[in-house]
């Protein structure tokens, strides 16, 4: 067996020396009690209290199995098949882009708004992340999810099943699609890496990811940006906010995009790291 013998400490330290190449400690702390919560329903006390139990043979082929996808750069919240993001617990896999700290800091910055929102439009929803979230945080509010991926909106569909939040998720290609609806918010985290940057990036980003999600052409790295604001111009309500996540080394050329009569006091927000990737603009 790849273990000494059965015990949990065996297996953890198997665990342990196994990704120590890969993680630092503390991440493979955290991984570890998120598996034995995940696959054998432990609370944080039974992981430091239960180290002389013993895994049966089936429970160490369980670890090893995730031992081995991550060896193989797979990213841990897909093995685990869930993430957890601004209060809520929503499923994840390779449909669509993993969740990201900086947009839970998009939703915070609307939160600090104290505004009574009642009608978002989620643009390039994905898992439905940002969607969900916003109808959680403004529950008497009207909330729609577009994306162009018919696996990503299947994924935003569960996602609101296991949440019981009613969203409506639309599959439409943004660059195209047009709505008579209005809305008082416009949110959107859209594909904004350029192509030449894929080499630059991590394997368990760049291997498991939607590409649809990520990447946009060199030439044109504002895309969907362009878009977003020409739909916004059109569908936000007057004084209604648009609110968007950036890629940091764009954010004043993505700026100037807002920095139209249609728009007022558009700025770029700073994340917890100090990068710039938000804007926050007002519709005149």
């Amino acid at each position: 067996m790849f273990v000494a013998d059965n015990r949990v400490a065996s297996a953890k330290l198997y665990f342990f020396e196994a990704l120590a190449d890969l993680f630092s400690n503390s991440e493979c702390k955290s991984m570890w009690t998120s598996v034995l919560n995940a696959y054998f329903g432990w609370s944080s006390s039974d992981v430091l209290l239960n180290n002389n139990e013993r895994f049966s043979e089936s429970d160490l082929l369980r670890i090893r199995s995730v031992v081995k996808r991550l060896q193989a750069n797979e990213p841990f919240q897909y093995i685990m098949g869930e993430v957890y993001f601004a209060d809520l617990h929503l499923k994840i896999d390779q449909r669509a882009l993993i969740p990201r700290p900086e947009t839970e800091e998009l939703i915070s910055l609307l939160l600090k708004l104290d505004l009574p929102f009642e009608s978002i439009l989620d643009l390039c929803t994905g898992s439905g992340c940002i969607a969900l979230a916003l109808q959680k945080k403004f529950p008497n509010a009207k909330v729609v999810g577009v994306d162009l991926s018919l696996d990503a909106i299947a994924l935003a569909r569960e996602n609101a099943l296991q949440t019981k939040l009613d969203v409506e998720f639309v599959m439409e290609d943004i660059l195209t699609w047009q709505t008579t609806q209005t809305f008082d918010l416009l949110v959107s985290n859209p594909p904004y890496i350029p192509e030449q940057e894929a080499q630059l990036m991590a394997a368990n980003v760049l291997d498991f990811e939607p590409h649809m999600a990520l990447f946009v052409p060199d030439h044109d790295p504002l895309l969907f940006y362009k878009r977003i604001v020409a739909i916004a111009q059109v569908s936000l309500e007057s004084r209604g906010y648009l609110a968007l996540e950036i890629h940091e080394d764009l954010a004043a050329q993505t700026l100037a995009l807002l920095q139209t009569e249609a728009f007022e006091n558009p700025r770029i927000y700073r994340d917890l790291q100090g990068k710039e990737r938000m804007i926050l603009a007002q519709k005149a």
